[in-house]
C-alpha cells in the first residue's frame, strides 16, 4: 500500500510541473507541416493544442501552395491553325533580342492582300495565316466577325466607365482598336472589287497619293498612323520605304489600353536588379503586390494572370530554373497554352514586375516566308492581279511591323502597325551607248501631222 500512495505522488508532481510549463522562458519551436493533398491551401493561422490542464502549444501550420504541376509535353503539338505562335517562334529564331509584336496585325494586314492575291499567292497566304483547307470567305468573315466584336466590346466598356465615374468609383478602361488603310499611287489605280472587299470587311480607308512627292505622301501616311495608335507611334514610315516602284501601301493599326484591375502602389515600386539572359545585372523598376491571381506552373514555366480592369489580361510567363526562353517559346503552342489557362487556379501571389516601355521594328519578309508564304515576295512569281489592272507583275517587296508597349503601375498601353508595300517589278537595267547626231552641217526638216502622217512642211538648210 505504500507503494501505491507514493507513486500517485510522483504523479501528482508530475502534472502539476506540466500545468507551470507555460511559464518557461524558452519558447517552442514552430511546427511545419508538408500537404500530401493536390489542392492546397495556405494557413498561418496559430492553432491551440490542450494538455487537458490548460497547457497551450503554439504551432503555426505552413503549406506550401505552389505543389500542383500540369504536364504540357503530353499535349500533342499541332501547329495547323497556330499561327500567333508559329510567328513568334520565327521572330524568337530570327533575333536573338527583345521583341514585341501583334501577331493580329499581321494577320488582318496580310488577309487584306490575300484579296488581291490570286492562285497560288492567295493559297500561300491562307495557309500561312493557319486557314489551311479553307477559304478567302472563311479568313474574310473571322477577321470582319473580330473587328466586330471589339467594336462592340468597345461601347460596352465606354458605358461602363461612364457608370462607374457618376458613383465616384473612378475610371473603368479598357480600349481595344483596329484600323485598316490601303493607299494606291495615282499612276496604279486599284481595282474596285478589291477596294470593296478590303471596305467590307476590315473597314478599310482607300485612297490615292503621288508617291513621287515623297514628302506629301509620308506626312499623310504618318498623319494616319500617329492617330490610329493615338500618338504611341508618330512615325511608321519614312523615306527608305517608299522606294521608286512602290504601287501600293496596306496598313493595319492595334491600339490597346487598360487599366490594371488590381493597380499598383507607386510608393512600392523600388529599383532591383533585373538578370539579364547573359548572367548581366540591371537595374530596373521592380513594381510590387501581394494579392490573389490565377496561377499555374508546368514542366518549364509558371504562369500568372493580371486581368485588366475589362474583358482582358497579360499573362506573365516565368521559365523555370534551367529553361532558356528560347526552349521556353520553342515548346508552346496554341493547344498546350489553352491547356495551361484552363488549369489556372487562384492562389496568393507576391508578385514582382518591371515597368517598361519598348519600341521595336521588325522586318517580315523573312519570317512569313519561314510560314510558307513565298510566292508573293517574288517578282517573278507573285499573282497580284486582282488588285487592279496594272498590278499583273506587282510582288510586295517590303513588310515589317513598328510596335510599342508601355506597361506601369496604372496599366498598359500599347500599339503596332504593320505595313506592306507593293511594288512594281522592275525593269532589266541595260547600259545603252547614247548615237552621236550633231546637226553642224548641211540638213533637211519635214514638219508634219502625227495623225494622218502627212507632211506639212519640209525644208532644207545648206548654210545659216
Amino acid at each position: 500500500m505504500k507503494n501505491l500512495f507514493f507513486a500517485a505522488a510522483l504523479f501528482s508532481l508530475a502534472f502539476f510541473a506540466a500545468c507551470d510549463k507555460k511559464n518557461d522562458p524558452e519558447p517552442q519551436p514552430p511546427t511545419t507541416i508538408e500537404p500530401t493533398d493536390t489542392t492546397p491551401t495556405r494557413d498561418t493561422t496559430p492553432t491551440t493544442d490542450t494538455l487537458g490542464c490548460g497547457t497551450k502549444l503554439d504551432t503555426t501550420v505552413v503549406i506550401k501552395s505552389d505543389t500542383v504541376m500540369i504536364d504540357l509535353s503530353t499535349i500533342s503539338e499541332n501547329s495547323d491553325g497556330d499561327f500567333t505562335f508559329n510567328i513568334v517562334k520565327q521572330l524568337n529564331t530570327a533575333e536573338n533580342d527583345n521583341f514585341f509584336l501583334s501577331p493580329i496585325s499581321v494577320k488582318l494586314a496580310f488577309a487584306m492582300l490575300a484579296n488581291g492575291a490570286n492562285n497560288n499567292s492567295r493559297t500561300q497566304i491562307i495557309e500561312a495565316l493557319g486557314y489551311k483547307g479553307k477559304s478567302i470567305n472563311d479568313l474574310n468573315n473571322d477577321c470582319h466577325n473580330l473587328i466586330s466584336e471589339w467594336k462592340k466590346l468597345n461601347t460596352e466598356n465606354a458605358n461602363r466607365s461612364e457608370e462607374f465615374s457618376k458613383y465616384g468609383e473612378g475610371k473603368y478602361q479598357q480600349t481595344i482598336e483596329t484600323a485598316d488603310a490601303i493607299w494606291a499611287d495615282v499612276k496604279y489605280p486599284l481595282s474596285e472589287n478589291f477596294i470593296a472587299q478590303c471596305n467590307n470587311y476590315y473597314d478599310a480607308e482607300a485612297s490615292t497619293l503621288n508617291f513621287a512627292n515623297t514628302d506629301s505622301a509620308l506626312a499623310v501616311m504618318n498623319e494616319w498612323g500617329n492617330q490610329k495608335t493615338h500618338g504611341m507611334i508618330p512615325q511608321m514610315i519614312n523615306k527608305d520605304d517608299i522606294s521608286n516602284n512602290v504601287m501600293t501601301i496596306l496598313a493595319n493599326a492595334l491600339y490597346f489600353k487598360a487599366d490594371w484591375e488590381k493597380s499598383f502602389y507607386e510608393y512600392l515600386t523600388k529599383k532591383a536588379d533585373f538578370t539579364n539572359e547573359d548572367q548581366s545585372k540591371t537595374k530596373a523598376d521592380m513594381m510590387q503586390q501581394q494579392s490573389y491571381f490565377n496561377y499555374v506552373r508546368t514542366e518549364s514555366f509558371a504562369m500568372v494572370e493580371l486581368p485588366y480592369s475589362g474583358t482582358t489580361c497579360m499573362d506573365v510567363i516565368l521559365p523555370s530554373d534551367g529553361v532558356s526562353i528560347s526552349q521556353c517559346i520553342s515548346n508552346l503552342s496554341q493547344s498546350r497554352f489553352n491547356a495551361a489557362i484552363k488549369e489556372m487556379s487562384l492562389k496568393e501571389i507576391n508578385l514582382k514586375l518591371p515597368k517598361f516601355d519598348f519600341n521595336f521594328k521588325h522586318n517580315l519578309i523573312d519570317i512569313m516566308k519561314n510560314l510558307g508564304m513565298i510566292d508573293i515576295f517574288d517578282g517573278e512569281k507573285a499573282d497580284l492581279s486582282l488588285m487592279g489592272e496594272k498590278y499583273d507583275t506587282a510582288f510586295v517587296g517590303k513588310a515589317f511591323q513598328v510596335s510599342r508597349v508601355s506597361v506601369d503601375e496604372e496599366g498598359t498601353e500599347a500599339a503596332a502597325v504593320t505595313i506592306i508595300a507593293v511594288e512594281a517589278t522592275s525593269a532589266p537595267f541595260n547600259i545603252v551607248i547614247p548615237i552621236e547626231f550633231n546637226v553642224n552641217r548641211p540638213f533637211i526638216y519635214i514638219i508634219r501631222e502625227t495623225k494622218t502622217n502627212e507632211i506639212l512642211f519640209i525644208g532644207k538648210t545648206i548654210r545659216m
